[in-house]
């Protein structure tokens, strides 16, 4: 029991220290991205907005050592990072070490952790077998799916704010676009706007307003901004920006007559929210108000008859 306490205490103190190094690097670019975004006219580092987001860097030395490490035992790290760093942009984790980390964990601590579920069951007696099975269980539950079911609740969560706030940012940017402002400038002034809002959905823009300054390629920018949200309705939002930028079209009508469609369509999730009231008021109506409404009506008559059988049986 002594090993397996420390053991654990190892796993927990090497896993702390990853977090923390992960959050210092993370802290050191998010500051140097508020400097880039001030120099722009963007979100500034004095007013207190995060961007919550960063160009991608260069990974840590400890990041870099592990990776070493990955690719010292015959695993394919780099085919793994390059398919893995899509889905933690689209979970909103652009640390470049995270992949790393992920890698790592899911490679070799996973492996750990089953090992040690397996002594934690092999070494298990009578008195505490039960707490020992219920352990090693957990732990080969995080071993196998904890990583995956962290990242995919990360993006599931992630689309869902980035869909809440659509709408009102596509307002706010056809706004700025028919007073006569430029998409880049536009984008500054909807960040700044709704920063306090929708923290998410600045964070993305954000970024896309430095690639769309520092990438030659501005199509490639506005794809990118895609890739990362991986929804509907941002993709008809670069696709009518891509046209714009190549053929010249107008900007204020494709994006009026996006706002309107999104407009309808928000309307039509919100009578589908309201039609689905009464069935979900069933369940609670029928077992928690029909016991009460039952007790109120038939409780008078019940206490009635309880009183005249006592007076029959002389009790």
């Amino acid at each position: 029991m002594p090993v397996i306490l420390a053991v654990l205490a190892a796993i927990i103190v090497f896993c702390g220290y990853l977090i923390v190094d992960m959050l210092l690097a993370d802290k050191k670019r998010k500051a140097l991205l508020q400097a880039r975004l001030a120099a722009e006219g963007g979100v500034s580092a004095e007013s207190g907005e995060s961007p919550r987001t960063g160009l991608n860097g260069e990974p840590s030395a400890f990041a870099a050592s592990l990776l070493r490490l990955l690719r010292g035992l015959g695993i394919a790290a780099d085919a793994a990072i390059e398919l893995l760093e899509r889905r933690f942009a689209q979970a909103g984790i652009n640390s470049p070490d995270a992949p790393m980390y992920y890698l790592f964990f899911q490679r070799i601590g996973a492996l750990g952790l089953l090992l040690l579920a397996l002594i934690l069951v092999a070494g298990a007696n009578e008195t505490n077998k039960a707490l020992m099975y219920m352990l090693a269980g957990l732990m080969t539950f995080v071993a196998v799916w904890g990583p995956k079911l962290y990242v995919q609740n990360r993006i599931d969560k992630r689309k869902k704010l980035l869909q809440r706030a659509f709408p009102d940012t596509l307002d706010l940017l056809l706004i700025c676009v028919e007073s006569g402002l430029a998409l880049d400038a536009s984008l500054a002034r909807v960040c700044s706007e709704l920063g306090l809002a929708y923290p998410e959905m600045t964070g993305e823009l954000n970024r896309t307003r430095l690639e769309l300054a520092l990438l030659n390629d501005r199509a490639r920018a506005l794809n990118n901004l895609n890739e990362r949200t991986d929804l509907p309705a941002f993709r008809s939002l670069v696709s009518a920006l891509i046209q714009s930028e190549r053929f010249g079209t107008s900007l204020s009508d494709t994006l009026r007559v996006l706002s309107e469609e999104f407009r309808l369509q928000r309307l039509s999730i919100a009578e589908t929210k309201a039609a689905r009231l009464p069935v979900l008021m069933t369940v609670p109506l029928i077992f928690l108000l029909m016991p009460a409404f039952f007790l109120i009506v038939l409780g008078p008559a019940i206490v009635k008859i309880m009183h005249n059988g006592s007076e029959i049986t002389g009790n």
